[in-house]
């Protein structure tokens, strides 16, 4: 398997994970316009989650570029 594909494969978890942030940020939008603080907020803790994936995938992307790029 080319190396490339694992970042193919991250790219695709990372886009995956924004997906699902944004989903959890209309939930989130919708609760706080019900006036529904707690339910809100558990999707904010949600969004976080998936930001925290994301930025786990970007980090291992770059680290990848690092270890095969040439200066």
């Amino acid at each position: 398997m080319d190396p490339r594909d694992a970042i193919v494969v991250r790219f695709e978890v990372a886009a995956e994970q924004l997906e699902r942030a944004a989903e959890h940020a209309h939930a989130a939008a919708k609760h706080f316009r019900e006036r529904d603080v707690p339910a809100g907020c558990a999707h904010k803790v949600s969004i976080e989650g998936h930001l925290l994936r994301v930025r786990d995938e970007l980090e291992a992307i770059a680290r990848f570029h690092a270890e095969h790029s040439e200066p």
